[in-house]
């Protein structure tokens, strides 16, 4: 494990933050297992992750950004620009999707114990299932329809070994860079209340709270 006090300077130099890639994705699967262990996909499984990651490669609406230090993952940000952005997930993986929830349910106790609250999820896997695109002949209302859109940072997550180093504020000004350059004017996410540390770094980090519930915390942040 680094020592960050003395690595600080050379780490945060040779920092490489880049558009997520397919030999990348075990690699994030891991990461994204490890930083969410509190959290239900953190308990899917890997190979359940790994399709999940795959679809922030070479999507239109999905993206994925890594951290990397000497090559090695050590960031991840998983983000979006659709308001339904597992639609193709759900409709191409269902039946794998169904028999690893199934199997992941039998072999781990957190699965068991909140899968009542996963619910919701399988309604829009089995709409996404049943539900066919519609090819939009006019381009330039369909660019309209996502730009009015607020694209979504919907996972950030750190090596523990590189937290403090300043890699997160790294991704999510990428992200930022990015969206901005596509014509967005916002980017939004939401976090857990019971998150402090996350809600400290998104606070410090240039994002306003915008609603408060019992169960999250809208952020925004102006581009």
């Amino acid at each position: 494990m680094p020592n960050n006090s003395l690595n600080y300077h050379n780490c945060k130099c040779n920092i490489d933050v880049m558009h997520l890639q397919n030999q990348d994705i075990p690699l994030v699967a891991r990461l994204y297992k490890r930083s969410f262990q509190n959290h239900f996909l953190g308990h899917m499984g890997h190979k359940f992750l790994t399709l999940f990651i795959s679809e922030f490669v070479n999507s239109d609406a999905n993206s994925g950004y890594v951290a990397k230090y000497k090559n090695e993952v050590i960031g991840l940000v998983l983000a979006t620009t659709s308001d339904n952005p597992f639609r193709e997930f759900y409709r191409e993986n269902f039946m794998t999707l169904v028999y690893l929830t199934i199997s992941r349910f039998f072999k781990d106790s957190f699965i068991r114990k909140h899968i009542t609250k996963r619910l919701g999820h399988v309604h829009v896997a089995l709409k996404a299932l049943f539900s066919f695109s519609v090819r939009d002949s006019d381009f330039r209302e369909k660019q309209e329809i996502c730009l009015s859109r607020q694209p979504r940072l919907l996972a950030l997550a750190v090596d523990r070994s590189y937290r403090g180093l300043g890699v997160a504020n790294e991704l999510t000004a990428e992200f930022c860079r990015e969206m901005k350059e596509q014509g967005f004017k916002k980017v939004g996410l939401s976090a857990l209340p019971w998150n402090q540390r996350a809600i400290s770094f998104y606070i410090k980090d240039g994002w306003e709270k915008e609603e408060v519930s019992e169960t999250s915390i809208s952020f925004s942040r102006l581009l």
